[in-house]
């Protein structure tokens, strides 16, 4: 009974300890990197504040709402801990398998200007950008979300990606005098 206890306190320590200093480590990231919550912020709440404490409460629920032994119940905790780690790499993969093909809707969405470097595949892929000209750009892409500039004859349609914390990318399609696309390419924003 006395080992039971003990067994509990320490198992108690060890989880809640790790749990608060993973949860927090992974919401910093999860903000620096921004991917969940570039794509919906009720989904961040939920995935980074809601399931959190739930998953704080989880041994609480199975001590006193279930009558387990404490050392269980903490057991339970980490297994939680383990699904949810699981259902975060699902909605990873959900949110990227959404964005892996091209649609216009997708890509003139402002709100999800950082998903788009996800599309750019599937984009070349479907569609022959050069020889189009600017209309037809505009017709697929949208307006420019950069400000466009003429360098050594050339127009530059400027659509921004991963606006991110850590990095910044532009789709670049450059366009000769008659504006027609020459070619295209992805550069770092510094």
């Amino acid at each position: 009974m006395k080992k039971d206890k003990i067994l509990g306190v320490v198992l108690g320590i060890i989880f809640y300890t790790f749990s608060l200093t993973f949860f927090f480590c992974l919401y910093i990231a999860a903000v620096f990197v921004g991917y969940i919550c570039d794509f919906s912020s009720i989904l961040f709440l939920i995935c980074y504040i809601i399931f959190p404490i739930i998953i704080l409460i989880i041994p609480l629920i199975f001590k006193f709402a279930l009558k387990k032994k404490f050392y269980k119940a903490i057991i339970y905790g980490f297994i939680s801990i383990i699904i949810y780690i699981l259902i975060l790499i699902i909605i990873r993969f959900a949110i990227y398998s959404y964005f892996k093909t091209f649609t216009t809707e997708k890509w003139i969405n402002t709100s999800w200007n950082s998903f788009r470097y996800i599309m750019i595949d599937d984009l070349e892929k479907k569609y022959t950008l050069e020889g189009m000209t600017k209309d037809e750009v505009y017709k697929l892409l949208g307006k420019e979300d950069r400000k466009s500039e003429r360098l050594m004859g050339e127009y530059i349609i400027s659509y921004s990606m991963r606006k991110g914390f850590l990095d910044g990318n532009a789709f670049n399609i450059y366009l000769n005098e008659n504006n027609i696309v020459t070619k295209t390419d992805i550069i770092y924003l510094e």
